[in-house]
């Protein structure tokens, strides 16, 4: 285990600590304060800089991120807020939209709001509001290593309707500044259903200002989705200070993958010295958006993985590039975020 520059065995760790929470692990509490009050939190250290808080009662999503004491996620003016405040209708997403390092968007669908089937669907689903079931914490050493594990399991589901279930496990090494995450979607229903998924992770400032750029794997020419983001498609990996009254803007990367089928994304910042990126499997996620939206008091950059565009499950039926899911069928998604000193 690579330590504060330093290599230790267990045996050594152990001699120089009474107890490996001087060094890292989860601490679990509650919200007491605010419209997030009653939400579990469970706060992560890992030894190496970096300390993230997953939030079982949004998704398991990760909200407040840092990396040496320095803010990675963004975390927007609604601040944490319980599921049961939340709105699901039309745009009320955007009333509960805590951003964070990670919201989950899906399972069904994701993207604008729209009517699909005679169904009205909210801006970016219900995955970000579920609860999770079975929400725990473990710990333990694996030879050298020391091991943190976060586990739950969530639905989307209702009477005379869809049964979908996604089970989350998130993992880091100590020491390290990497976190794994491995989700395992199930139709538990009886009907094929639509699945859309898309992981919208959300840098903020400092990570995010004058001078940072956007890295990634080898790609394409970006895609603007629209006439607003076609006026900024040259400058569409560069950022600038916020910006009143800026209109957000969003891209398609069609990015290469390596040989063991992986891609990735992020930014780096030059005044920081310090990359946080993205890696994902494209067979799984084959899209990946950028979402620039350089607003005042809303300033921060979206580098998302996806299913497919975030246009909304009536224009990808219209389109026949809905993806399903059979009765009884598992989809898995691996994703790792990490945070590095220098540049990719």
């Amino acid at each position: 285990m690579k330590l504060w520059g330093q290599t230790y065995s267990r045996e050594e760790l152990m001699k120089n600590i009474g107890d490996i929470s001087q060094v890292c692990g989860v601490r679990r509490s509650v919200l007491d304060d605010g419209p997030g009050r009653g939400m579990r939190v469970f706060d992560v250290r890992t030894g190496g800089g970096l300390s993230f808080s997953v939030l079982p009662d949004r998704g398991m999503d990760i909200s407040w991120c840092s990396y040496n004491d320095t803010p990675i996620g963004f975390i927007s003016k609604t601040g944490a807020v319980s599921p049961f405040l939340c709105g699901y209708e039309d745009t009320g997403f955007l009333r509960g939209f805590t951003a964070g390092l990670l919201t989950t968007c899906g399972y069904t669908h994701m993207g604008a709001a729209c009517k699909d089937e005679g169904k009205s669907l909210g801006l970016h689903g219900r995955a970000n509001f579920a609860v999770a079931e079975h929400a725990s914490s473990y710990e333990c050493w694996d030879g050298d290593d020391y091991l943190i594990r976060i586990s739950g399991a969530t639905r989307e589901a209702a009477v005379f309707g869809e049964n979908i279930q996604s089970r989350r496990e998130i993992s880091v090494k100590a020491g390290e500044n990497r976190i794994m995450i491995k989700d395992t979607v199930r139709n538990y229903g009886f009907d094929t259903q639509p699945l859309m998924m898309l992981y919208h992770f959300n840098f903020g400032h400092p990570l995010v200002g004058p001078g940072t750029k956007m890295v990634s794997s080898k790609s394409t020419s970006a895609v603007p989705r629209d006439e607003t983001a076609s006026k900024g498609l040259e400058a569409c990996r560069a950022f600038q200070a916020p910006t009143h009254g800026y209109a957000e803007q969003v891209f398609y990367y069609d990015l290469t993958p390596e040989k063991d089928g992986t891609v990735f994304a992020g930014l780096y910042n030059p005044l920081l010295n310090v990359t946080a990126s993205v890696t994902f499997y494209k067979n799984e996620l084959p899209y990946l958006i950028q979402w620039k939206q350089m607003g005042e008091g809303d300033y921060t950059c979206g580098i998302e993985p996806a299913t497919w565009k975030p246009e909304g499950r009536a224009a990808a039926r219209e389109l026949g590039e809905l993806i399903m899911i059979a009765p009884g069928e598992e989809r898995e998604f691996s994703l790792e975020v990490s945070v590095i000193t220098g540049e990719i």
